[in-house]
């Protein structure tokens, strides 16, 4: 056997990559090897003859613990784990391994240490340690139970939650297999599962796990398999408790077989409903009785061919049943027919006090018809088959709606509750349109002490007022001041002053003053001479001039330049002027109108119109009120309008439906009568019928939301009495006699709208 050399040891000393070192038993250092002295980062020889505490320690004496004094003591090899500071200053692990030198006689005489640097094994170790507790943290706290098995299905981990699931704590159920927790049933079913799951299949399943009193726990178990290669080693699962939710899977199972039991009946109701839903819109979308009442009878004769409906409808003060005049034939006729069979004797009266005293709806038929006043009986006997049903709203009973059938026929219980539900839908609807028809025939039909001044209309209060000032400043030469908005007929107002004066066989002359420049203006008002600037070829009469013995309307005045308010101001006060460029002073007999849509006090206070002027003009005020401040006289304006263009048009429209007037009774209008006047014509030109419908109105009104209901036409009417009985200190003789109403009506109105002298026009 070949013999190491000395010299063959040592290289095999020097070639490993791990240091080595070697102590006498003085503690200094005998021999190194590169690994050594590149770790402690010097070079062997300033190593040689150091002893050990100084090089790795840099102490000077010897450590209290010292490994190499135990070796030496002892003569037992010691492994251990050390940490270093090294000359750069970084901190390195080590696990040193010591070994004695001992010579024949077994006596310790030297010792030698192998070092491995572990710092990264140490890193790797604190980061699985912190990496285990943060997720056994994690698992600790999981709302699911957790659980690790072995390759035998053995429990080696549960958590706390499996643990509280089933009743155990997490230490007893370390050994037990899962399947001990499964009856016999679930046991055969989790075995080939989880044979499955030996072959790496995960597996996700619903078992049923005994609790420790016994219970079962209804659960999802997911289990996946822990292979290494294709090695099975075990198993790590979660357990969902979903016992709630297999109660309430009961639950709905037991109601989905009872719903299903009743699907039919569902799905009939559910057509049933949105064929009555569809038929209310189309109802709703419809803005008269004649049409509502033509859409019905269609219905009714889908349903049944011959049907002949007659709808008894109480009027607007339940005294009397309407006739539809305004209906097609095929709704008047059997209407009137009846009605007239029910004018024989007090069958009418019978019929009225009957439904005043229904507070609810019941189907009446031919075969049970004992509640029916005998004249009613009598009037549908000539029909074969026959039902009918009072028409109610929550407060009271509108009507009675009959079908009569020229054949017999056993009417369908469905067919009956259908008519009931649609009547009881739509009857609301039914009694507004009639109050709202009455209000507004109640509307046109009056007439106060001027419905019209000349081409002025109107007739509330305050064109009452407007009205008698024109009287008074008609028959004097002072200045007239006209205040309004755009569209509110200034000009009329002015005209009709001229034309009830004693200038009235005068001219009436119209300077709109905010159509011209400060210079033409002047020129226009005043004249101007031959050659008074470029373009003057001839003399030219103002329009002052040529309104000499008659009157002259300055309209829109306030947007008068400052100059030309100087020359106007001298006018008034003199009633001489001097053309643009001439010298002679003119001498002129003119009444002076003005009119303007600006606050012309507040121009004088910031200086933009003279104050000497504005009080020259404004010797007498004639406020025009807004259109939207007088919508009482809007049907008044629609009929006037319409019948001029009806004439222009040469059309014969006959009237507004009830919603459209409605419609223009909710608008309000900025652009006062003006823009009603322009909404009319071109509702007259578009509409092709009889009546103007809502579908003829320019698209501004046309598209505002029919459920947007500012003002009603009753409110309008109390708004009317209220402010008549206020001006006539709550004289009701006098407010009767400028209303043209009755006193007994009056009274009527005055108990209905709860008026009192303390109530006030909002």
């Amino acid at each position: 056997m070949t013999q190491l050399t000395e010299a063959s040891l040592v290289r095999i000393f020097n070639s490993v990559t791990d240091p080595f070192v070697v102590y006498g038993r003085d503690y200094r250092i005998l021999m190194v090897n590169p690994a050594f002295a590149a770790t402690f980062q010097r070079p062997s020889h300033n190593l040689i003859g150091r002893r050990c505490y100084e090089v790795l320690y840099n102490r000077l004496d010897i450590c209290e613990d010292c490994h190499i004094k135990e070796i030496f003591a002892t003569g037992e090899p010691r492994t251990r784990e050390i940490l270093l500071t090294l000359p750069d200053n970084s901190q390195r692990h080590f696990e040193v391994r010591s070994h004695p030198v001992k010579d024949a006689d077994g006596n310790v005489i030297q010792a030698f240490e192998h070092s491995q640097d572990i710092t990264e094994r140490k890193s790797l170790e604190l980061q699985v340690r912190t990496s285990e507790e943060k997720y056994r943290t994690i698992v600790e706290m999981a709302r699911e139970g957790i659980f690790i098995l072995d390759y035998k299905a053995r429990f080696t981990f549960a958590n706390e939650c499996l643990a509280q699931m089933l009743g155990y704590t997490p230490e007893e159920f370390l050994g037990r297999t899962l399947c001990s927790l499964m009856d016999e049933e679930t046991r055969i079913r989790g075995k080939a599962q989880f044979n499955q799951n030996r072959k790496g299949l995960p597996l996700a399943q619903e078992l049923r796990l005994n609790r420790r009193d016994g219970s079962p726990l209804h659960c999802l178990v997911s289990i996946t398999p822990l292979m290494v290669g294709n090695d099975f080693f075990g198993s790590i699962g979660i357990v969902t408790d979903i016992s709630q939710l297999k109660q309430v899977e009961t639950e709905l199972r037991a109601a989905k077989d009872a719903l299903a039991a009743q699907a039919w009946e569902l799905q009939k109701t559910q057509h049933q409903l949105e064929t009555l839903l569809e038929i209310s819109r189309q109802v709703n979308a419809k803005g008269s009785l004649p049409e509502i009442f033509n859409y019905i009878r269609d219905i009714s004769r889908k349903i049944f061919t011959d049907a002949e409906p007659i709808f008894l409808i109480l009027d607007s003060g339940r005294n009397a049943f309407l006739t539809l005049d305004d209906c097609p034939t095929k709704i008047a006729a059997p209407l009137g027919r009846m009605l007239r069979q029910l004018e024989k004797g007090e069958a009418a009266a019978d019929l009225l006090h009957y439904l005043d005293k229904i507070k609810n709806s019941q189907i009446i038929t031919k075969t049970q018809n004992n509640s029916v006043p005998p004249q009613l009986r009598q009037a549908v006997a000539s029909y074969p088959s026959w039902f009918g049903l009072p028409l109610m709203t929550p407060d009271q009973c509108i009507g009675f709606f009959l079908l009569g059938s020229n054949t017999a026929l056993d009417y369908a219980l469905d067919d009956l509750r259908f008519f009931q539900t649609l009547f009881a839908q739509i009857s609301g609807y039914i009694r507004q349109l009639v109050v709202r028809e009455a209000e507004i025939r109640c509307l046109l039909q009056k007439v106060s002490e001027r419905a019209s001044y000349g081409e002025i209309i109107g007739q509330c209060g305050k064109m009452q007022e407007v009205y008698e000032l024109i009287d008074l400043v008609a028959g004097s030469d002072a200045t007239v001041f006209i205040t309004g908005e755009n569209g509110t007929g200034k000009e009329l107002v002015a005209r009709a002053i001229h034309e009830r004066s004693h200038r009235r066989k005068g001219p009436f002359i119209v300077a709109n003053c905010s159509a011209y420049s400060p210079t033409l203006l002047e020129s226009e008002l005043f004249g101007h001479e031959k050659g008074a600037f470029t373009g003057a070829i001839r003399q030219k009469k103002g329009r002052i001039e040529r309104a000499q013995g008659g009157t002259l309307f300055l309209d829109e005045i306030g947007d008068i330049a400052a100059a030309t308010q100087i020359l106007l101001l001298r006018f008034l006060q003199d009633h001489c002027f001097e053309r643009v460029g001439g010298e002679d002073t003119i001498m002129a007999d003119v009444r002076i109108l003005a009119a303007t849509n600006k606050d012309l006090y507040k121009e004088a206070e910031a200086g933009r119109f003279r104050e000497d002027l504005y009080y020259r003009l404004n010797v007498i005020s004639i406020p025009l009120p807004a259109l939207r401040e007088r919508k009482e006289d809007i049907p008044l304006l629609a009929q006037h309008f319409l019948e001029r263009f009806n004439a222009k048009e040469g059309k014969q429209i006959q009237r507004f439906s009830p919603n459209t007037l409605q419609v223009l009774m909710d608008f309000d209008w900025p652009g006062n009568v003006r823009q009603l006047e322009n909404a009319v014509s071109h509702a007259v030109i578009v509409c092709q019928g009889d009546v103007i419908g809502r579908k003829h109105l320019p698209r501004f009104l046309k598209d505002k939301p029919e459920e947007t209901v500012s003002t009603s036409l009753a409110e309008q009417e109390r708004r009317l009495i209220l402010r008549v009985l206020k001006e006539s200190n709550w004289n009701k003789h006098d407010a009767a006699r400028r209303l043209k109403l009755s006193r007994s009506t009056l009274y009527s109105k005055i108990r209905r709208y709860n008026l009192a002298p303390l109530a006030a026009v909002v």
